[in-house]
């Protein structure tokens, strides 16, 4: 299934990029939440182009990112080119859910194009979750009050490890708890779910196993555990026990038992692992939770390539509007990745971009060559 045009020179780089979403789509959802209503000029579509172009083009600075925009002949005359004012106003009042719904309409488009991948035998998907928090000085945004002189915006991800891409995203005020974050992000009991220590909850675990949900999470350094018997690995400093958490006392032990592995870092401090798989040799739950990493590479590639770190507008709505344009534009350059099967990483193709986006040329040459 092709997603881009491979005939299209006639057109700029961007305006080829914007054209996976079906203007029909775009239309209804403007209509849905009524965003058009009243606009002479600065209408949805605009917003969106100059949103995404903030994105991805590599300006030094927003105000010279807005000239070039504007002083660019090439830009389809059908944009309107706001002002920094102008959009700053738009993303503190325009509905962030027409950002939001475009984001999830071009990640179930990106499933139909990765379609259906086994990772192994026993997981068809492994998935990570976890929040990231995105500061904001306390006097711009004084509603989204953190800690001392800051203001924050979590961000809590479910990144889908096998096919690369975040699957569900909540973004709420940073005061919020992470556990409070997770809505519908568990949902399948043929996906292995990996997930840090801040999560941890034993009657949440024992509701995670009755359900069948497979899990490996980091185990608290406090933990309170009834050890019921342990197995050699044959691996040296690396220890393998099956346990009770929590206690009869304190009326919170599990319902279920659970596996406990213990091994311990480069500094020779301990390191916990709680799962309730029991299948796997305890090397290879090791190497499963370490593709937790990837979500931190997410986050990590999100804030140091796209632009969330200056805020246009500081309001709630303003701060979703800049954070989901910058998951829709990750989400265009993986499926850019997978059209030309992989063949760069999304560094490289970000890079490409920047170099090509307002050019007409097309889209696809640029990469295969």
């Amino acid at each position: 299934m092709k997603i881009f045009n491979s005939n299209n020179n006639d057109t700029t780089f961007i305006k080829q990029l914007l054209d996976v979403i079906n203007p029909n789509i775009m239309r209804n959802i403007v209509k849905k939440y009524s965003l058009d209503y009243r606009t002479q000029s600065f209408d949805s579509y605009s917003h969106f182009f100059t949103m995404m172009y903030l994105q991805l083009n590599n300006s030094k600075t927003l105000r010279c990112c807005i000239t070039e925009l504007q002083n660019d002949i090439d830009i389809d005359s059908n944009i309107y080119v706001p002002s920094l004012s102008q959009l700053s106003r738009k993303n503190a009042t325009r509905d962030y859910r027409f950002f939001e719904e475009i984001f999830y309409y071009l990640l179930n488009k990106l499933k139909k194009k990765l379609g259906v991948r086994i990772f192994n035998s026993q997981f068809k998907q492994i998935k990570a979750f976890d929040s990231t928090i995105i500061d904001i000085a306390a006097k711009l945004a004084p509603s989204l009050h953190y800690d001392k002189n800051i203001s924050a915006i979590k961000m809590s991800t479910l990144f889908n490890l096998t096919e690369a891409m975040p699957e569900k995203v909540n973004i709420v005020k940073g005061t919020v708890n992470d556990r409070k974050c997770i809505d519908g992000f568990i949902n399948n009991d043929e996906s292995l779910y990996l997930f840090d220590r801040g999560y941890y909850n034993y009657s949440w675990y024992d509701e995670l196993t009755r359900k069948g949900i497979n899990f490996i999470t980091r185990q608290v350094s406090n933990a309170c555990i009834e050890e019921l018997n342990s197995y050699y690995t044959g691996v040296d400093n690396l220890y393998d026990y099956n346990v009770f958490l929590g206690s009869d006392y304190s009326k919170n032990k599990t319902k279920f038992i659970y596996r406990e592995i213990l091994t311990f870092d480069k500094d020779k401090k301990e390191v916990r692992f709680l799962t309730n798989i029991f299948n796997l040799p305890a090397q290879e739950i090791l190497s499963l939770y370490k593709m937790r990493w990837q979500i931190e590479l997410f986050f990590k590639w999100i804030k140091q390539n796209l632009r969330i770190k200056h805020w246009i507008g500081h309001n709630e709505n303003a701060i979703k509007i800049q954070l989901y344009s910058a998951l829709i534009a990750y989400i265009l350059i993986r499926l850019i990745q997978e059209e030309i099967n992989n063949k760069y990483s999304i560094l490289k193709i970000t890079r490409i971009i920047r170099v090509y986006i307002t050019k007409k040329v097309n889209l696809l040459s640029v990469f295969i060559s």
